[in-house]
């Protein structure tokens, strides 16, 4: 670890401040006094002075500026999180009952079943004193039918609504959409129907800048899909040009999860990296003998802004621009080796950072930053094992490097986000990736009206979408279901780096630390398995008119029903928990152990055999009718469950029935998934 911090000092800066970021959001600290800021800037100050320091005065000095940069993160957090700002639009709205808002969209729409989502900025609200000037961002929802023409963006309407909180997940590890939301700084949403808007002719209300960028993206959006391209082939373009995904087909996105090259359905750092490759290898060729470094770094660097202004200013996008500008900025004024490339890494890192801290908590910016760290670390490392002299085994051994360097380093944030590991990751990338660069070049040429390059389009999607379905397998493809939590994210990590620095210093006492931190993990984990599998528990879980439970003793589990649209997002996150349980498909009705009776009631009409009088849960589903002499012969029952597969009707009625035989009423609706230990 010290070498690290010799090598790569900025890391040291980082970890205090990174740690103070994370405290800051999790626990929504206060800000900290300014005066304790000068404090410690004069006590580092007066250590760094001093002429014949000790080993604990450079400690202390260290240690002050650790404490500097956590609660220098911490206000960041504060200064950045838009509650705490008297500016906030619900200081003064009254989120219960309808509001008048001034409201601008502030991004591309997309078309809904039923909707057009969009993101809207909010601009003013009216109290009793009139309109009042607020920040913050809303999503909407606009109901059908509605004209495209009105709903665009830099338009701004008046309102007539009233705004919801998002919901929280409501199944055991179900993907938390409002803490996602909350981390965007979006904290309710507006279902606005017909009638209740106007359009307002004013002046555009958001950044110029940021509206001609969304305006080139809708364009090119426009171009790409009235051109000859495929269904299959318009989607893709439209992700790698502009990071517009919604038209992409499920199961594709499947596959290319399964095989290890999701990533390049993003526009993101990999595509700007091949861009600032080729921009940088066409300058090269021009001017061989590099005298002209600084104008060649000037141009890229323009031409790269001007690839995120036609994303739309693409989150991902702009974090690549300012990365790689910086490391070019590097590689003029300082030594081009990987530990300074990784300073300059860390850098830009920590400017996007003090922008806005809560960039930490999205997947695509840690992902990101930890590939290209992997790509700078790793891969010359990897590369310098085995050097064939073969220039066809040269170009796959670098292609393979990469992926597999990239890999290692992002594969704790992919295991914990993902639960899935791609086998053939290696080969699917050096294929693919140039593949994909390929559509996004010819993509460009449609967009200028090459007519022809979408007939090179459609070959080229075809071909790639049958290789990787090819590897759209459980069963030699990719593994799926890993119970990764975030301790094994943690354990991992630590193993990663405390290998690969034992390896680069050759220090056996590293290897000894590693393997024993291995041993302990592994313990840990066998411990948190042996609990996960001797668990027995009934849940039924809360899905929107569906109804889904599942039943687990101990190695095996039972579900009724297995939508694969439903399973995925509500309840196979719970059954990853488990911890590998053989998962069995089979209807049933009755659940016994030495405790408890289960009756489920799911069908119309169709009541099961059992003794009605040793029932002590009746779980209701798909609207059953149970009327008062039907409880009267339930005379155990302590607990009915409501799962959503029942209409407000249906409840409404069995409600009053509870009231009446004093039952308590569990109704997922509300509460959520309902988990029984048996």
């Amino acid at each position: 670890m010290t070498n690290i911090f010799k090598n790569i000092p900025f890391f040291r800066l980082m970890i205090p401040f990174v740690v103070g970021i994370l405290l800051g959001i999790a626990f929504d600290l206060s800000a900290i006094n300014i005066f304790v800021f000068i404090g410690l800037f004069i006590l580092a100050a007066g250590l760094k002075l001093i002429k014949k320091q000790s080993f604990y005065t450079k400690r202390l000095f260290l240690i002050c500026l650790d404490i500097f940069f956590l609660l220098f993160a911490i206000n960041l957090v504060n200064k950045s999180n838009l509650i705490k700002q008297s500016s906030y639009y619900g200081n003064y709205l009254k989120l219960d009952s309808i509001n008048y808002i001034i409201a601008t969209i502030n991004d591309i729409p997309t078309e809904k079943e039923n909707f057009i989502k969009c993101q809207l900025s909010i601009n003013a609200v009216k109290t009793n004193l009139g309109y009042q000037q607020v920040e913050g961002n809303v999503i909407g929802y606009f109901r059908k039918p509605i004209s495209k023409d009105v709903i665009k963006v830099g338009s701004t309407y008046i309102l007539k609504t009233n705004l919801m909180d998002v919901s929280p997940p409501q199944n055991p590890y179900e993907f938390n959409y409002k803490n996602y939301l909350f981390n965007k700084q979006i904290y309710h949403m507006a279902f606005i129907e017909n009638g209740s808007f106007d359009l307002l002719d004013i002046p555009l209300q958001i950044n110029k800048i940021w509206y001609y960028g969304l305006i080139i993206k809708q364009y090119v959006l426009d171009k790409l899909k009235n051109s000859e391209l495929s269904q299959n082939a318009y989607g893709i373009c439209a992700a790698l040009l502009t990071g517009y995904d919604d038209d992409i087909d499920k199961q594709i996105v499947d596959s290319f999860s399964h095989s290890g090259t999701l990533h390049v359905l993003s526009v993101s750092g990999l595509h700007t990296g091949l861009i600032y490759l080729v921009l940088s290898f066409l300058f090269d060729l021009v001017d061989r003998k590099r005298k002209y470094k600084l104008l060649k770094f000037l141009l890229i660097t323009f031409l790269l802004w001007g690839f995120a202004l036609m994303t739309g200013f693409s989150a991902p996008v702009l974090r690549a621009v300012i990365m790689f500008n910086l490391l070019g900025f590097g590689k003029i004024f300082f030594r081009s080796d990987s530990r300074n490339q990784i300073n300059i890494l860390l850098v830009s890192a920590f400017i996007l950072l003090c922008y806005n801290p809560f960039f930490i908590t999205e997947v695509g910016f840690l992902l990101s930053y930890f590939a290209v760290f992997g790509l700078l670390y790793f891969q010359p490392k990897l590369v310098s094992i085995w050097q064939p002299t073969n220039s066809i085994m040269n170009w796959l051994w670098q292609g393979a490097s990469v992926s597999l360097a990239a890999t290692i380093s992002t594969l704790p944030l992919t295991l914990f986000y993902f639960k899935q590991f791609p086998l053939w990751f290696f080969v699917c990338n050096i294929l693919v990736v140039p593949a994909s660069f390929a559509i996004l070049l010819l993509a460009l040429l449609i967009v200028f009206k090459f007519g022809i390059a979408a007939i090179l389009v459609n070959y080229i999607t075809n071909w790639l979408i049958a290789f990787i379905t090819f590897f759209n397998s459980s069963k030699f493809g990719f593994i799926d279901s890993i119970d990764f939590s975030f301790t094994d994210a943690i354990f991992l990590s630590l193993f990663l780096i405390l290998l690969s620095t034992a390896i680069q210093t050759k220090s056996y006492r590293q290897i000894s630390f590693s393997v024993l931190l291995l041993i302990f993990w592994q313990i840990s984990s066998l411990m948190q398995s042996y609990n996960s599998k001797t668990d027995n528990l009934l849940a039924v879980y809360q899905i929107n008119k569906d109804h889904t439970l599942v039943v687990k003793n101990k190695t095996n589990s039972i579900i009724n029903n297995l939508d694969s649209s439903q399973f995925a997002y509500h309840v196979k996150p719970h059954i990853i928990s488990f911890n590998n349980s053989r998962l069995q498909v089979k209807d049933f009705n009755y659940i016994k152990n030495e405790d408890k009776n289960i009756l489920i009631l799911n069908k119309k009409h169709f009541w099961p055999n059992i003794s009605q009088n040793k029932i002590d849960v009746l779980i209701l589903a798909n609207n059953f009718k149970i009327t008062q002499s039907d409880l009267e012969t339930f005379n155990n029952v302590k607990t009915i469950i409501l799962d959503g597969s029942n209409n407000h009707y249906s409840t409404k009625k069995t409600e009053e029935l509870c009231r009446k035989f004093g039952i308590e009423l569990f109704k997922t609706k509300e509460k959520g998934a309902y988990i029984l230990n048996l």
